[in-house]
């Protein structure tokens, strides 16, 4: 068992409550921890036995910018399910940060975390 470790992907995604946020895609940053076996990859040194970094990223980038929803508790649970699914992955721990009202609201940051 191992980790690939993908931090604050930057992507484009419509979402959140207010009507601003619902019309205009906004930055969001996703980071990844993706868990699977990858003894075969590692003996081997071949690629196609593994997760490609740029399939992941490839595929996190569209499902974000086909999304259209309220919630980052959603979107996270969503998005992990398709990663999960699409990499057959054993766990896999993703976080989501929205970084567009942190100093309007006076926090450092805003993050949801899921994992499966």
């Amino acid at each position: 068992m191992g980790k690939i470790i993908l931090n604050e992907i930057e992507v484009m995604a419509r979402i959140g409550l207010l009507e601003e946020e619902q019309y205009a895609p906004q930055d969001l940053r996703v980071s990844l921890e993706l868990s699977y076996n990858f003894e075969n990859i590692r003996e081997t040194d071949d690629i196609s036995l593994g997760i490609d970094y740029c399939d992941v990223v490839k595929a996190v980038r569209e499902f974000c910018a086909s999304y259209d929803g309220k919630t980052l508790e959603r979107f996270a649970h969503l998005l992990s399910l398709e990663l999960r699914h699409t990499f057959s992955l054993d766990h896999l721990k993703l976080t989501v940060d929205k970084p567009r009202y942190t100093k309007k609201l006076g926090l450092r940051e805003i993050r949801v975390e899921v994992e499966h």
